[in-house]
C-alpha cells in the first residue's frame, strides 16, 4: 500500500530551459497523474499486475481524469478525499534533451481522511507500506499501525520534511534522495549515523544515474546504476521506489531488491514521459 501525494502533471518537452522573459513553442504536452507514492504504486502495479494507493483527490475538475489514469495503470485508488472539495495539486514540468527536468508545483493542503487507517489498513491487509511524507497525521497513524502488525514500512525520503523527525522512528527501510538532509546533517556518515539513531534498519541514498550507496544492517555497500540513453528523469526515483517494495517482498534481501529496482529505474529514464515504459518488458 502507498500513501501520500497524488498531482496531475503537465510536462512539456523543450530543446533548452529557457532563459527569463522568454516565450517557446513546443509540442502537446503529456498530462499525467504524478506524485512520490502515485509513482511508486504505478511502479509496482508494472510489476504485480495490481498497487494500493492511498491519497486525496476529491471534487475537482480533474476528478474523473485521475480515476481513468490510475484505472488504466492497475492502481486501486482510495481517495482520503472523497465526496469533498480538494484543490488538485498541479505540476508544470519542463523537460530539457538531456533528460533533466525542472518542476513547479505547490505543497498540498492536509485532508481530513473520509476513511480511518485502522479501516483503510483492516480493508486492504497490505504486505508492505510506504509512505513519501506528504499528510502526516494520517501517514503517521498508518506506519504505526503496520509497525505493530510487523508490516515493513518503507519511506521515500525525497526532501527533509519535518514530520519526518517523529516518522521515522517506525520507518524499517529509508530510500533518500542525495538532497535529503536532516537538520545538522551535511554529508552521507552523517545521514546514515542520524538513521540509526532513529533504528531505520535499512537506508539507501540515490543520486541519478550515480551509484546508490546504502547500510543495511551495519552492512555498507553500493549498487551500480546501470547506463542508459536518458531520454526523460521524471519520476525515476519513485519508480525505484516502488519497485523496490516490490522486490524486497520476494525474499527481504534489501541488497537484492535495491539492484533490481535500480535497473527498473534505469530503464524508465530511456522514454520520454512516465507512462510510455510500461508497455515494455524492461527485462527484454
Amino acid at each position: 500500500m502507498f500513501v501520500g501525494l497524488t498531482t496531475v502533471d503537465i510536462q512539456y518537452f523543450i530543446d533548452d530551459i529557457p532563459i527569463a522573459n522568454t516565450k517557446i513553442k513546443t509540442g502537446n504536452p503529456d498530462i499525467l497523474v504524478g506524485g512520490p507514492a502515485t509513482n511508486a504504486a504505478v511502479a509496482f502495479a508494472y510489476l504485480n499486475k495490481t498497487a494500493t494507493l492511498a491519497s486525496p483527490a476529491g471534487l475537482n475538475a480533474f476528478s474523473s481524469f485521475i480515476d481513468q489514469d490510475l484505472n488504466r495503470v492497475g492502481v486501486d485508488h482510495f481517495d482520503l478525499a472523497y465526496g469533498q472539495e480538494f484543490e488538485t495539486i498541479l505540476a508544470t514540468v519542463l523537460t530539457s534533451k538531456n533528460g533533466d527536468r525542472t518542476i513547479v508545483t505547490h505543497n498540498p493542503a492536509e485532508v481530513k481522511s473520509t476513511i480511518l487507517p485502522q479501516k483503510l489498513i483492516d480493508l486492504v491487509e497490505p504486505q508492505i507500506l510506504l509512505i513519501d511524507g506528504f499528510y502526516p497525521e494520517f501517514s503517521m497513524e498508518c506506519v504505526r499501525i503496520c509497525k505493530e502488525r510487523g508490516i515493513p514500512v518503507v519511506a521515500d525520503c525525497g526532501s527533509w520534511k519535518s514530520q519526518f523527525a517523529d516518522l521515522l522512528y517506525d520507518v524499517d527501510i529509508a530510500i533518500c534522495s542525495a538532497d535529503f538532509m536532516p537538520p545538522k546533517c551535511t554529508n552521507r556518515e552523517e545521514l546514515f549515523d542520524f538513521m540509526i539513531a532513529k533504528k531505520v534498519q535499512s537506508v539507501a541514498i540515490s543520486n541519478g544515474g550515480a551509484e546508490i550507496e546504502y547500510l543495511s544492517k551495519n552492512k555498507k555497500g553500493i549498487v551500480k546504476v546501470a547506463e542508459v540513453n536518458v531520454m526523460d528523469t521524471l519520476g525515476a526515483g519513485d519508480f525505484l521506489h516502488g519497485a523496490f517494495c516490490y522486490y524486497f517482498l520476494e525474499n527481504e534481501d534489501f541488497e537484492s531488491a535495491m539492484q533490481k529496482a535500480a535497473v527498473l529505474a534505469s530503464f524508465t529514464c530511456s522514454f520520454k514521459g512516465t507512462r510510455k515504459w510500461l508497455n515494455f518488458d524492461h527485462n527484454a
